[in-house]
């Protein structure tokens, strides 16, 4: 799309524009149609600041269920704060859903995927400052309260690191947006991270490719550390 039409659209325009083609882009990724699960979280009177606001969609990809957000790399209102938000969207993919692999993709919404990938895309929407070290390569482990998670074992933990997939960079008429995979970590795997910094969440991720558990956030699961 050339520049200058760009820069002569209305902000519904670039909005409309950036979202079918991140939502194609979306589906092509996962080889899977999609479905909105905005609505069913509720009116936020209060929280984080998206683009222009807070939005996730449903997925399968296989037999795998997929939380996807939707709205990190909305254009900003604001044209001097870019066209593509924060320049990502986070997702979290499992075989550990819960629910029938033919149960509407909606149904998503009900399960733990979906708070964990919540929590996480707010924390990305509060900090801008995670979006561009996540957008420059690096690793990050985040910690946070699932009650679906719990189970007693206290907080939960997520990796958050750029699939090796090509692909996972989007393109748009506007720029690229790049995928950043959530990768669910065991509580030895969290409590390990603790203090190691970037040479930590480094060998964890060679350790998840090793194992053949890649992006997957597995329920059950030994401990790769």
């Amino acid at each position: 799309m050339n520049d200058q039409f760009i820069v002569g659209l209305s902000y519904a325009d670039r909005l409309r524009i950036t979202s079918e083609a991140r939502h194609q882009a979306i589906s092509n990724y996962f080889n899977s149609e999609l479905a909105a699960l905005t609505s069913l979280m509720g009116p936020m009177s209060d929280g984080p600041e998206w683009p222009a606001g807070a939005a996730w969609l449903a997925a399968r990809h296989g037999n795998n269920a997929c939380i996807i957000s939707d709205g990190l790399s909305d254009p900003w209102v604001e044209r001097q704060r870019g066209d593509i938000g924060l320049g990502l969207e986070v997702f979290i993919e499992s075989p550990d859903a819960g629910i029938a692999t033919n149960a509407p993709l909606n149904a998503l919404a009900d399960t733990w995927l979906f708070p964990m990938l919540a929590e996480i895309s707010h924390t990305l929407a509060s900090y801008a400052r995670l979006c561009e070290r996540l957008l420059a390569g690096d690793l990050l482990s985040l910690e946070f309260n699932i009650d679906h998670l719990k189970n007693g074992r206290g907080r939960a933990g997520a990796l958050l690191w750029q699939p090796e997939h090509a692909s996972a960079k989007l393109v748009t008429p506007v720029g690229p947006i790049q995928l950043i995979a959530a990768t669910l970590l065991t509580p030895a795997e969290l409590r390990s991270l603790r203090g190691k910094g970037e040479t930590g969440r480094r060998e964890l991720v060679e350790n998840l490719k090793h194992s053949g558990v890649g992006q997957l956030s597995l329920l059950h699961r030994p401990s790769l550390v």
